[in-house]
């Protein structure tokens, strides 16, 4: 996966097979969650976006769920700028598998790269980062931050932000180990659900 998705998100976020409702097994994911970089030819922004903004912040755009077997629905909110209309565009109102490949715990975040055509218009500086926020780095890579960073000092697109951040960094760590030794390569998955049209 290239180029996003999203997010947070997101992140992406995001662009995979899924279902609305937790099946017993979801199975394996699918094979361009399996090998993104074999799916390089979904590479532009969807043009009939049906997504609406209202102000700067479009509420509650997408519902998470952290890990394969997440029960918790955590609210993310879209800034609204070019990459998260991006992001938006490949998303549905069902739960998509989405998996990071990158999990850094020191610094606080998982990573993935994302499809999509991004510009760097909305990119900018940020001093410190706070728990549940989800930035796009140039060359697509979306990160999505369980912890707060004081001194980040990274450059990088806003995408949005989890609305409630209270036992996120736990969340994503136990996702994180009950993923361990994951066939895949995935360190951390979720559940991400598209709420606006």
């Amino acid at each position: 996966m290239k180029k996003f998705v999203a997010l947070m998100l997101v992140l992406g976020m995001t662009v995979l097979t899924g279902c609305s409702s937790r099946a017993e097994d979801p199975g394996p994911p699918p094979e361009n969650v399996i090998n993104p970089d074999n799916n390089a030819e979904n590479t532009t922004q969807n043009e009939n976006s049906g997504t609406a903004y209202d102000g700067d912040i479009l509420e509650n755009a997408v519902s998470v769920r952290i890990g394969r077997d997440g029960e918790k629905e955590w609210s993310v909110n879209m800034y609204n700028n070019a990459a998260s209309t991006t992001m938006l565009d490949y998303l549905s109102g069902s739960a998509l598998l989405f998996p990071t490949y990158t999990y850094e715990e020191e610094e606080g975040f998982v990573a993935q790269s994302v499809r999509g055509s991004y510009t760097r218009d909305d990119e900018t500086t940020v001093s410190d980062i706070k728990a549940g926020e989800l930035c796009l780095f140039s060359g697509g890579q979306l990160r999505f931050y369980f912890k707060d960073i004081a001194g980040a000092n990274i450059t990088a697109t806003p995408v949005g932000y989890f609305v409630d951040t209270e036992g996120l960094a736990e969340a994503v760590q136990g996702a994180y180990e009950a993923n361990l030794g994951d066939t895949w390569g995935v360190d951390v998955y979720f559940w991400i659900t598209k709420t606006v049209d």
